[in-house]
């Protein structure tokens, strides 16, 4: 039996729940789960799908036919792990499934949205955690994505703007000037290749890590990309029958990093996956 309390935010549907939990679970193997009595909301055994809530506990009774998890990891050390997290988990959900799959304890140190596949760094002790936390602050550490962005974008460029957080919508907003609760946000830009005339295939760099920084910065700009939900062309994701959100965190590149510095080693590596669009 595998027990799991859900601690997110909101209500949300058990099916989809257990399908980022258990990454690889077809509805149809979920739905036999639930007509074979083998899934329990607080103690409760359910034939039907329910929406749970936070602090809900849900037990599974057995595990037949459910693939397992294996996450896929580039580098490991007694400080760290850099792994590929899937799209559609969320980063904190993915953090409990590697660290659950080691029998250890993998703190995240940066964070995807949900729908972004890619690169994620993990520390494996406080010290570690603390040095990786001034890389990322001082910039010794570079993030690089790829994305299929509306319109053509003609030219490489650095943009700079302000971004504020919604948190009660589970948005942002950007603006070209600065304002009351506005944070600075700097993003590149580089277009790679033009496809079907009207996209954009391009490397961004994110200088700044604020939330949904790319998505809403690309789509300020007049290029959003192509499948997201919130701040993307809604008529180019149906034209285009986008059922996914096609941004990749790609590449991570270590710069100099001072000795003493627990991530000393990874001075000057780079970590990099192929995107898969």
């Amino acid at each position: 039996m595998k027990s799991y309390l859900y601690d997110g935010a909101k209500s949300v549907k058990l099916g989809k729940y257990l399908s980022q939990l258990l990454p690889g679970l077809q509805f149809s193997s979920f739905r036999r789960m639930l007509s074979d009595g083998r899934i329990a909301v607080n103690g409760k055994r359910v034939k039907k799908e329910v929406f749970i809530n936070p602090g809900d506990e849900i037990k599974i009774f057995s595990e037949d036919g459910i693939p397992s998890f294996k996450s896929e990891r580039l580098y490991e050390d007694d400080d760290v792990m850099i792994a590929v997290k899937p799209r559609g988990t969320e980063t904190r959900l993915f953090a409990k499934l590697v660290s659950a799959e080691s029998d250890a304890e993998y703190i995240p140190l940066h964070r995807l949205d949900t729908n972004t596949r890619g690169i994620l760094i993990f520390a494996k002790n406080e010290k570690a955690f603390e040095d990786a936390v001034s890389l990322f602050r001082s910039s010794s550490i570079e993030k690089y994505y790829v994305a299929l962005l509306g319109g053509v974008v003609e030219k490489e460029g650095v943009f700079n703007a302000f971004l504020k957080k919604d948190s009660e919508k589970g948005l942002v907003e950007i603006s070209d000037a600065p304002q009351k609760g506005f944070v600075p946000i700097k993003t590149g830009i580089r277009p790679i290749g033009i496809r079907d005339g009207e996209l954009t295939y391009a490397e961004i760099r994110l200088y700044t890590g604020k939330t949904h920084q790319i998505r809403a910065h690309a789509a300020h700009l007049g290029h959003p990309v192509v499948g997201d939900t919130k701040y993307g062309d809604f008529d180019l994701n149906r034209l285009m029958r986008a059922k996914r959100q096609y941004l990749t965190a790609y590449k991570l590149v270590f710069g100099n990093i001072p000795k003493g510095n627990r991530l000393s080693r990874l001075g000057g590596k780079k970590f990099e996956i192929t995107p898969d669009f």
